[in-house]
């Protein structure tokens, strides 16, 4: 999603687009108070843009609670790769990089490593949110192969489309 009006429903829209993008859902309101709460109250009255939205959310202590103190290193970096650039690792290179910078340096030096990236500037630059994106070469992870679906489902959701309930009950799931 890119913000092309600063409307309130767009805001919101956005916001939680960059929820299920970063966090992988909605955080519940006592996970909110206090730094999300201000992140949001940013973002909501133009004070902040999508590019320092996603860099504040990706630095909360929520993600790190989810993403990088609950597991390894490693899972922690794969993970920062599918939130902040939308795709799998592309080598075991690139994963030994980041990792390198999050020992070395600390989470927040490998957030705004992603986040001010060349590829992530491409791709994204200051006004879009990042997104599952189809890998062009190479053999994703299992979990990437449904990328395109996710975002057709990421789009609907958007949308507020009743079809996306009805994709979800095709699948045999909820809502993801």
């Amino acid at each position: 999603m890119e913000l092309r009006q600063r409307d309130p429903q767009t805001l919101q829209n956005l916001l939680r687009a960059a929820y299920q993008q970063l966090l992988e859902r909605q955080p519940y309101q006592h996970e909110k108070a206090g730094e999300l709460e201000k992140i949001e109250q940013d973002f909501l009255r133009g004070r902040i843009g999508i590019k320092r939205l996603v860099r504040h959310i990706g630095g909360s202590r929520l993600y790190r609670q989810l993403f990088f103190s609950a597991g390894c290193n490693t899972r922690c970096v794969e993970q920062a790769f599918k939130h902040f650039l939308g795709r799998a690792p592309a080598s075991k290179e690139e994963v030994a990089a980041y990792h390198n910078i999050l020992v070395r340096q600390g989470f927040q030096a490998m957030v705004n490593a992603f986040i001010d990236s060349e590829e992530y500037r491409h791709s994204f630059g200051n006004d879009q949110l990042p997104h599952p994106r189809q890998r062009l070469s190479g053999h994703p992870p299992r979990a990437y192969l449904l990328t395109e679906q996710m975002h057709q489902r990421h789009e609907l959701a958007m949308q507020g489309s009743p079809r996306l309930q009805s994709l979800a009950v095709m699948e045999g799931g909820g809502i993801p």
